[in-house]
């Protein structure tokens, strides 16, 4: 009872025009989204089915949230690490690759449609070696929660671990939070800009093994007017993006001055080349051999 009167007060709170979704639509995709994750990972949909109930969903949330609009020039969010800036994302931006990606087929593989954020963490024990603390993950923008998981075992298989899904109210769009330590967040709660939601973890089949180093991985999905999503490279975002960044951990960091290196023309003309002189040079005697030469005429006069 508490639940649905929570997802009625969301719903109500934050919507200016909702007459063309229903509450029961809406409740349809806060309880029915995280279901279609497992469907698709478990090869219960094909992927068109599957793209399908997206799509549905999408378009529900962007009836019930009309003021939300997608700019790319005009998004301002929050650095998603407590006290980090964007000199710890991963390869200086380089690790976003979203050729291939398709959230419908789990057959297809070798996209990395996010970003990779990174803590100091030698030990792997999830706090970072600076501060001691565990680093708290931020949302990035006010939205909903609308999928979590924070039940993953150690062993499985899958590969987000521990995760968030939130419902960008702003830009219409999807945030994807893995490999959490810990949530603080439920399905269906609202979220603010630089709220409080988990702990970097290593948690997923990848994160958590000894070979990978401790980091948050971030997606945002564009979702257009028919419900399709389409990976963002959000490396400009995150370097725009609002932080406190903590002094102990800045100290640490690679200097800004350092991350944008511009490279010498490759048209400099050369220098013509300057000969030396030719000079003739007279072997100097040292003035203690030179004072025993002038001796040693002297005594045989």
């Amino acid at each position: 009872m508490i639940k649905i009167f929570v997802f009625c007060f969301n719903f109500l709170l934050l919507q200016k025009d909702t007459s063309s979704v229903t509450h029961k639509q809406y409740l349809s995709v806060i309880n029915g989204y995280k279901q279609l994750l497992v469907d698709i990972r478990e090869y219960k949909l094909s992927p068109q089915q599957a793209r399908e109930r997206f799509q549905e969903m999408m378009i529900i949330l962007k009836k019930a949230h009309p003021t939300a609009r997608y700019d790319s020039t005009q998004v301002q969010i929050c650095f998603p690490l407590m006290g980090f800036d964007f000199r710890a994302v991963g390869g200086r931006g380089s690790g976003y690759i979203p050729r291939g990606y398709d959230l419908f087929d789990q057959t297809k593989k070798g996209s990395h449609p996010a970003h990779d954020i990174f803590m100091k963490d030698k030990d792997q024990d999830c706090r970072d070696d600076r501060t001691g603390d565990y680093v708290p993950v931020l949302s990035t923008s006010d939205g909903i929660v609308i999928a979590t998981e924070n039940g993953w075992q150690a062993g499985s298989e899958y590969r987000g671990g521990n995760y968030i899904w939130i419902y960008d109210t702003t830009t219409g769009g999807l945030w994807y939070y893995a490999h959490q330590r810990e949530i603080y967040v439920k399905t269906g709660q609202t979220v603010r800009a630089g709220q409080k939601i988990a702990l970097v973890g290593r948690t997923g089949f990848n994160a958590a093994m000894p070979r990978s180093d401790t980091h948050l991985h971030m997606t945002y999905l564009r979702i257009d007017e028919e419900g399709n999503p389409f990976p963002v490279n959000t490396y400009g975002w995150l370097k725009n993006a609002t932080t406190l960044l903590d002094p102990r951990i800045a100290i640490d960091l690679e200097p800004i001055s350092a991350i944008e290196v511009k490279k010498l023309p490759e048209n400099i003309k050369k220098m013509p080349l300057i000969e030396a002189p030719k000079v003739a040079y007279q072997a100097i005697v040292p003035l203690q051999e030179e004072e025993s030469k002038s001796r040693r005429r002297r005594n045989r006069q």
